[in-house]
């Protein structure tokens, strides 16, 4: 019996990865590309089967009004599906609906479940809302602190440039003793996973 060669193996791995990529995948793929009708196709069937990561797909095309008529109450309801489920892009999603709505409760609260997660943009949120204190009382060693978190685990310049700052920012108001304690809170921050 002939043997493959490891190179012709891994090309027919790969191949079978790209044909069965997935409706998910698929429908992120065609949103990316502004295939909105495609992605509105793929994620609607998913999401109502529970599916959270086609939950905060549909919220996104209902909140822009991309493919679908703009309607900020499906936008809301599909986030909402997703964040309960705990899916961070939900929580920040509904999170960023409420505030704009001016319900800092809510917001607050949604953006930190997605913040312990290790959202980077629910942390620096979540971070703003403590230095400037609407729905939270205002709390210098808690916004250095997931002002710092997310300046250490941000994915992009954007959120780690923003991070800094606001961080740095908070120091300026805080006495060495504060900052000394958001420090150890910041080493022992461990992002806890709701999915």
């Amino acid at each position: 019996m002939r043997r493959l060669s490891p190179v012709v193996v891994a090309l027919v791995l790969w191949a079978a990865a790209v044909a069965h990529a997935g409706p998910l995948q698929d429908a992120q793929a065609a949103y990316d590309r502004g295939k909105y009708a495609i992605a509105l196709d793929l994620w609607q069937p998913l999401a109502e089967q529970g599916n959270p990561d086609a939950q905060a797909g549909l919220g996104s095309l209902y909140l822009g009004g991309y493919g679908v008529a703009r309607d900020e109450a499906a936008a809301m309801a599909w986030f909402r599906k997703a964040a309960e489920q705990g899916h961070a892009g939900g929580q920040f999603s509904l999170a960023s609906l409420y505030y704009a709505r001016k319900e800092y409760g809510p917001a607050a609260s949604w953006y930190r479940r997605a913040a312990e997660q290790g959202n980077a943009l629910a942390q620096i949120r979540l971070a703003r809302m403590y230095a400037e204190g609407p729905g939270l009382a205002r709390d210098d060693v808690q916004a250095y602190k997931w002002f710092a978190v997310a300046a250490m685990r941000g994915a992009d310049s954007y959120a780690r440039t923003n991070a800094v700052k606001g961080r740095d920012a908070a120091a300026t108001k805080m006495t060495p003793a504060q900052i000394a304690a958001a420090e150890r809170l910041v080493r022992d921050w461990k992002p806890k996973l709701e999915r």
